[in-house]
Parts: structure tokens; sequence; C-alpha cells
């Protein structure tokens, strides 16, 4: 009998057997359990923030927050909120310099408010998309990541 070449692997064609159950629960809405903890992982973040507690987990929850908010309204609502959009990217730039020069994040006033209605259009925003549709616009984002397109501050800028 010939020996194989590659080790055998078992679990290389295992079959998920709840792949059914999963694929209904991610087509509909998003449950109210999955908002309510994004509504307060994302309120906790812009309140440690604004209380001059912010760590850098705070900055990529409410950076997650705005980039997926971006996606969403550019491929699901038509570019809608466009303008407050823009307004709260350049907070979040803003709010990375300002790390970067003092060591604290802060927000600047109109960075403030543009971030906190991002955050209300948010909550908006996930009554009307499936588990899905946000899993694949958290994926685009941490691709992005992995491929160097984050916020990068005015120094990162300048360098590259």
């Amino acid at each position: 009998m010939k020996k194989r070449n590659k080790k055998y692997n078992p679990n290389k064609h295992r079959v998920v057997v709840n792949a059914m159950y999963q694929t209904v629960r991610l087509a509909k809405p998003v449950s109210d359990e999955a908002k309510v903890e994004l509504k307060r992982q994302t309120n906790a973040a812009l309140s440690a923030i604004t209380r001059g507690v912010g760590t850098p987990e705070h900055f990529d929850v409410l950076a997650s927050t705005v980039d997926v908010v971006f996606m969403m309204a550019m491929n699901l609502f038509n570019d809608a909120y466009q303008s407050e959009i823009d307004a709260a990217r350049q907070a979040m730039f803003r709010l990375k310099d300002r790390f970067h020069k003092h060591g604290t994040f802060g927000f600047d006033g109109v960075g403030y408010k543009a971030v906190a209605e991002i955050v209300a259009i948010h909550d908006q925003m996930m009554d009307h998309v499936t588990g899905s549709e946000v899993l694949q616009f958290m994926n685009a984002r941490a691709n992005a990541i992995r491929g160097g397109n984050y916020y990068k501050g005015e120094s990162e800028r300048l360098a590259a």
C-alpha cells in the first residue's frame, strides 16, 4: 500500500450540522440582544473618550462604527447620510492625531457631535439590516485593516 503524501486531516471535510440554522438566523433582522450589546459598546466608548479616559480599544469601537455606517450607507442606503459620515470620519482623524500628539483621546466639540450623530444613525440602521449584512461589512472592514487601510494619524499620512 502506498503511503500518503499529506497527513490525514479528519476535520478538512467535516460537515457543519447546524449550518442551516445559522444561515436562517443570519437571514433574519439583527436580534434585539445584539442591538443592545452594540449600543452598549458604542455608548461606553463614546462616554469614555468624552471623559478623557478612552483607550485604543474605545477608539477602535468608534472607528468600526463609523466605518460600518459608511459601508452600509454606501451599499444599502444609496449614499444616505454622506455629509454626517464625512464629518464623523474627519473627527476620528482629528481624534487619532490628538492621541499621537498628547497621548490621550479627546474630542473637539464638532467632533463629538458628529460621532454622536453617527452612533445614533448606526442604531437606526441596525433596525433595517440582517445579521449576514452586518457580518459582511465587519469582515470587509477587517480585510481593509489587514490591507493597511485604516485611520492613520497626520504623521503616518505624511510618511506614506
